[in-house]
C-alpha cells in the first residue's frame, strides 16, 4: 500500500526523470512540497530522504537540490524503466551489456574454479533446457534457474549484488513485455547444447563465446519486443486520438 511520502517521492522522481528539474536545480521547500500535496512535513521529510538514498537530491540545511543521474544509486534503474509505458531501448540494451558481463564473468570463474560436483550439477540445469520440450514458463524459470547457478557456484559475492539488484529491476519491464517477447528456442538450444559440452571439457574460452551468443540472442529478442511494443502504444495512441 502506497503511503503519502511513497507517493510525492515517485512523483518528485519522475519529475527528476522527465527533466522538470535539472541537476544542481533548487527541489521546492518543505513547505511548499507539503501545500502541494497537501501533506505534513514528516512526510515530505521522508519523501526527500528516499531521493537521497536514489542519489538524485543533495540535501544540504538550506535546502535540496537535484543530483546528476549519473552520480545516483543502482535503484535508480527501477525508477527509470518504470517512468515509461515501454522500457527505453537504449536503457535496456547498457543492462544487458552489463549483465551479459557478469555471467560471462562468473561462468569463467565456474570453469576454472567450480569443483566437478558442481559442474555436474549445473549441467543438469543446462541439460533440462536441451532434453525435452518445455512450455514457456517452465522455459523461462529453467533459464533462470541456469544463470543463478552460475553465479551462486561463481562465489563472487559482488558480482551476485550487482546481477541481482539488474534482474529485480527490470523484472516488471520484462513482465510487460511479455507477449512481444519471442525467444527463438531452437537457436538457443544450439548454445545449451555447446554450453554442456563446453563445461564437460572445463573449455572456458567456449564458455565465454557461447555465453556471448546467448546474451545476444536475448538482447536482440528484447529489443525486437520494445520495437512491437513501442508500436502498439503508438497505434493505440493514435485511436484514443481520433
Amino acid at each position: 500500500m502506497s503511503t503519502k511520502h511513497d507517493h510525492i517521492a515517485d512523483t518528485l522522481t519522475g519529475e527528476v526523470l522527465s527533466g522538470r528539474y535539472q541537476p544542481g536545480d533548487r527541489l521546492p521547500s518543505e513547505r511548499e512540497l507539503a501545500v502541494r500535496f497537501d501533506a505534513n512535513r514528516g512526510a515530505v521529510r521522508e519523501a526527500m530522504k528516499k531521493l537521497a538514498q536514489l542519489g538524485i537530491a543533495d540535501i544540504q540545511p538550506g535546502g535540496a537540490r537535484v543530483a546528476p543521474i549519473a552520480e545516483a544509486s543502482l535503484d535508480i534503474i527501477g525508477c527509470m524503466l518504470a517512468s515509461t509505458d515501454v522500457p527505453d531501448a537504449n536503457l535496456m540494451n547498457q543492462i544487458f551489456e552489463v549483465v551479459e558481463r557478469l555471467l560471462s564473468m562468473a561462468a569463467e570463474t565456474v570453469v576454472e574454479r567450480a569443483s566437478d560436483e558442481q559442474i555436474e550439477d549445473i549441467r543438469k540445469l543446462v541439460q533440462l533446457l536441451c532434453n525435452g520440450p518445455l512450455d514457456r514458463e517452465a522455459h523461462v524459470q529453467a533459464r533462470m534457474e541456469m544463470m543463478r547457478a552460475f553465479l551462486v557456484t561463481s562465489e563472487n559475492l559482488v558480482c551476485r549484488l550487482i546481477a541481482k539488484s539488474l534482474f529485480d529491476q527490470f523484472a516488471p519491464s520484462m513482465a510487460a513485455l511479455d507477449q512481444y517477447f519471442q525467444l527463438d528456442v531452437a537457436a538457443f538450444s544450439v548454445f545449451v547444447r555447446q554450453l554442456d559440452r563446453a563445461l564437460a571439457s572445463r573449455d572456458r574460452d567456449a564458455v565465454r563465446a557461447i555465453f556471448d551468443g546467448i546474451t545476444k540472442l536475448h538482447r536482440e529478442t528484447m529489443m525486437r519486443a520494445i520495437e512491437a511494443a513501442s508500436q502498439d502504444s503508438q497505434n493505440t495512441t493514435k485511436v484514443a486520438a481520433s
